[in-house]
């Protein structure tokens, strides 16, 4: 694809609703640039700060249930796993997208102060200590976290290659539903909190509005204009779950989703952060294998 700026003379429509309006550019001079109504301008122009938890209040408080902690674990590294993504992205027809890169370089900086607030409530602010994991891949899944470490750099450039711009939905899309998972879960687990848990987890959890709906749309644009990306699409969703961050699965994730998805609801707000992308993709229901484990909503 293009720049995603118009060209001279092109006509713009201003959208001034929703919490990052922004404008619609249409030119069938040029090939078509897919540019949502998401302003990465003012998303960047807003920055970014670190997420103050209040250590010594924390402290005070009653200590977190052991099946919280390990699910805030399991999420904490889940948030830490943007570079990966982002590494993963930029190596391939995705970091052509000048729309895509400028809000890349924003949310990378947001993702490493969410992750560092939920490392803050399970260690305190400590400058090594680092949430446990309580459980052991296994072997064939820890070969998977080697692949991505040094084999899946090497195949980036080829895979780019054979899918071309279909890769870009694809990422898109596996980024909309990280986001939208993530937001989910902090939202099932700070309800079973209270004192500074409870507002640090739902100031990271409002922290993924502008990453939700940035992908989301995104997503959406490019799904549902070519069968192509939609294909592409839902074979990335097919290969690796995007709770599985940065490619490589986590030991305690599976236990951390049963706890997240304990009561009723946050299992359907699980199962529907996928729901809004898999939708819109060719074939049969796409399920994923991380929840697979879990009843379906309503059940």
């Amino acid at each position: 694809m293009g720049t995603s700026s118009a060209a001279p003379g092109t006509e713009s429509t201003p959208r001034s609703t929703g919490a990052h309006p922004g404008h619609l550019h249409l030119d069938d001079s040029i090939t078509p640039v897919v540019v949502t109504d998401f302003d990465v301008a003012a998303y960047t122009r807003r920055g970014t700060s670190r997420l103050p938890v209040d250590s010594a209040l924390h402290a005070q408080q009653s200590p977190l249930p052991q099946d919280v902690r390990l699910a805030l674990g399991a999420l904490q590294r889940l948030e830490s796993s943007a570079l990966a993504e982002s590494r993963s992205m930029l190596a391939t027809a995705t970091g052509h997208e000048a729309r895509i890169t400028a809000f890349l370089a924003t949310w990378l900086v947001d993702r490493f102060w969410q992750s560092r607030a939920l490392r803050d409530l399970l260690t305190g602010d400590h400058p090594v200590d680092r949430p446990e994991q309580h459980h052991r891949l296994h072997p064939l899944r820890a070969l998977r976290r080697i692949h991505v470490d040094r084999v899946q750099p090497l195949l980036s450039p080829l895979w780019g290659a054979v899918t071309g711009e279909g890769i870009t939905a694809a990422h898109m899309g596996r980024m909309a539903i990280q986001e939208a998972s993530l937001r989910g879960a902090l939202v099932a687990l700070s309800r079973r909190l209270d004192g500074e848990a409870r507002r640090v987890l739902d100031e990271v959890a409002a922290r993924h509005d502008a990453a939700v709906e940035f992908f989301t749309a995104e997503a959406i644009a490019r799904i549902t204009r070519s069968r192509g990306e939609a294909a592409t699409t839902r074979l990335v969703l097919a290969l690796a779950s995007p709770l599985d961050g940065g490619g490589s699965a986590d030991a305690d994730i599976r236990a951390a989703l049963a706890t997240i998805g304990a009561d009723v609801r946050d299992r359907a707000a699980l199962h529907r952060a996928r729901y809004e992308i898999t939708r819109l993709l060719p074939g049969p229901d796409l399920p994923d294998p991380l929840l697979s484990a879990l009843s379906r909503p309503g059940a």
